[in-house]
């Protein structure tokens, strides 16, 4: 993990006017559904986004330090951010300690499910039974 003076010299290597210029970055749907999203940018405008991020990162320990400013705010009205964009990215929410993901039980099948497995299964047994009987008294005509 970077210290924060190490940080600030990576983030004060990006010549952010220079890239303003140039810049374009938009992040967009593919059809109507969230599912499929892209980001399309230049060079330039990715520069710009991961510089927000980075800077964004310095702000985690003073929002953590501070009770009550619990978002980072980004800058989703620069004249480089597409305005057609599907989404802009407004702030981050930081997250200090990392979730504790939830567990999921997987459920034995339900009675219903549990029932009809049964009832199949008795099924081939009769139908099993019947041709076995048959079969016999097929034999027994057949030897008389």
């Amino acid at each position: 993990m970077l210290k924060q003076k190490e940080l600030q010299n990576i983030i004060d290597q990006f010549p952010e006017e220079r890239l303003k210029e140039k810049a374009f970055f938009g992040i967009y749907h593919y059809g109507n559904n969230t599912d499929e999203s892209f980001i399309k940018a230049n060079t330039e405008g990715l520069q710009l986004f991961a510089l927000q991020l980075l800077r964004s990162t310095l702000d985690i320990d003073l929002t953590s330090s501070t009770a009550n400013q619990n978002t980072i705010s980004l800058i989703y009205d620069e004249d480089w951010i597409d305005e057609h964009s599907d989404t802009l990215i407004q702030y981050i929410h930081p997250v200090f300690e990392k979730p504790v993901p939830k567990i999921i039980k997987k459920n034995s099948p339900y009675f219903s499910g549990k029932l009809v497995g049964l009832a199949f299964s008795l099924f081939a047994l009769l139908v099993v039974v019947a041709l076995l009987i048959g079969f016999v008294t097929i034999l027994k005509w057949l030897l008389w």
